[in-house]
């Protein structure tokens, strides 16, 4: 059913046009949607945790450093609660760096083959990933309830909850990986699958730059 058209009003025109983007069938576009909107919340929930914990780790080495180097007093808890910290950090920033394509590649290869092809070894090289995630996410679970039974040294802590950061990064790069191979089916660009947006907007303003 077309709108009405009034005397005058070209009904050729955009903007006279109706509406199809509403009255088609959402089902294809959906999953993209969702994709996205996933990794998008995942990204911001993510991003203040991780600050956190950097500038816990931060204070937890210069206040190491201060009582052993200045007020000669020694903390025994501030070397091993800075790495366990770090470790959180660093293995939680896997996630994010996969959202936003940060992880280092060699991408000169294949963006020399066809873009079939290349879009193909992408995918199957991102259900590689996927199964070592699923791998660490399993077994990081066993490690961890084994880990219920062993103290941190200085912390006094059960290492239950230190060792726990494999799996729930895990977890959370799997989440993160799906949704983007989710959306890189309608990226035709391969820089966009490849780099970050950062990566590819400073491509596009370099003139004859190809790599």
């Amino acid at each position: 059913m077309h709108k009405p058209t009034l005397p005058g009003m070209d009904p050729r025109r955009p903007e006279n046009l109706e509406d199809t983007d509403q009255k088609a069938p959402r089902g294809k576009g959906s999953i993209f949607t969702l994709a996205e909107l996933v990794g998008d919340r995942l990204e911001k929930g993510l991003e203040l945790p991780v600050l956190i914990l950097s500038v816990i780790m931060t204070a937890t080495v210069l206040l190491g450093v201060f009582f052993r180097y200045v007020l000669r007093m020694p903390l025994g808890w501030s070397e091993e609660l800075s790495r366990y910290v770090m470790i959180w950090m660093a293995l939680v920033s896997v996630s994010l760096c996969i959202w936003n394509h940060e992880h280092v590649g060699v991408t000169m290869f294949i963006k020399k083959l066809p873009h079939k092809l290349a879009k193909s070894i992408i995918f199957m090289s991102n259900c590689l990933v996927l199964y070592f995630l699923w791998i660490l996410f399993s077994r990081g679970i066993v490690m961890a309830e084994g880990g219920k039974a062993q103290l941190a040294t200085a912390l006094g802590t059960t290492m239950y909850w230190w060792l726990m950061a494999v799996p729930v990064s895990a977890l959370l790069s799997m989440i993160m990986l799906i949704c983007k191979m989710v959306l890189d089916i309608r990226r035709k660009d391969l820089d966009e699958i490849l780099m970050s947006e950062e990566v590819v907007d400073a491509v596009k303003r370099e003139e004859g730059l190809y790599f």
